[in-house]
């Protein structure tokens, strides 16, 4: 997939991926369509893989609320609950910015995303060199960091107590980003660490009244 690269130097070249990642900065990166969608607010989304099944639904509803707001949601999607996320968005409206975990020329866009990209929604972002053909577990980790630091703001749905999800909602806080996780006791911790404590309710609060009916509850996953 053709893609535009910017360096260091160039003007376009993401602000806050300097600024948040100083030295650890992506000397270049890659990207695959609509480069304008960074220009809305955009909010990074991560929901980790035991995220507690009481918290599921609520994640779905959550970002199934946000999909027809002007905002963009990024993302690695990698995880079961955040590639459910990103089935729900493309149904939407947002902008979606993909975090790869390896090089943009080594990335097979899934046919089912091919009309999300063709709709110029769907913006693929790469932090990796060309030779970076293969997913690794310090990739993943560091795309992740990529994807919190290119966003505005970050959504966790959960952080577990000692986890590294939860050093990454730290790390997150430390850069200034308002870090935001649902309002439930499982979360207890890192609310207190400063995390902001959300529901779907909050949306419009946050970005503004909802522009369709709110999805019904009890909506299948599968």
């Amino acid at each position: 997939m053709q893609g535009r690269v910017l360096t260091l130097d160039d003007t376009d070249y993401p602000t806050r991926l300097r600024a948040c990642l100083g030295a650890e900065a992506p000397v270049c990166v890659a990207s695959a369509g609509p480069w304008e969608i960074l220009s809305r607010h955009s909010l990074s989304l991560f929901c980790s893989v035991r995220c507690p099944g009481a918290m599921i639904l609520q994640t779905y509803e959550f970002v199934s609320r946000l999909r027809h707001h002007n905002i963009t949601l990024v993302s690695g999607f990698h995880s079961p609950m955040e590639k459910e996320c990103l089935r729900a968005l493309s149904t939407g409206s947002a902008g979606i910015v993909w975090c790869l975990a390896k090089a943009l020329s080594a990335f097979r866009l899934p046919p089912e995303f091919q009309a999300l990209y063709d709709a110029q929604r769907l913006l693929l972002f790469s932090a990796f060199p060309d030779h970076a053909t293969r997913v690794t577990a310090d990739a993943a980790a560091y795309r992740n960091r990529v994807a919190a630091a290119l966003a505005e703001d970050v959504f966790l749905s959960h952080a577990a107590p000692g986890s590294h999800t939860e050093t990454f909602c730290i790390q997150a806080l430390a850069w200034g980003k308002t870090v935001l996780t649902l309002d439930a006791p499982e979360n207890t911790q890192i609310i207190a660490r400063g995390a902001q404590p959300v529901r779907s309710e909050s949306i419009p609060a946050l970005w503004g009244a909802d522009p369709e009916p709110e999805p019904p509850h009890g909506v299948d996953l599968l």
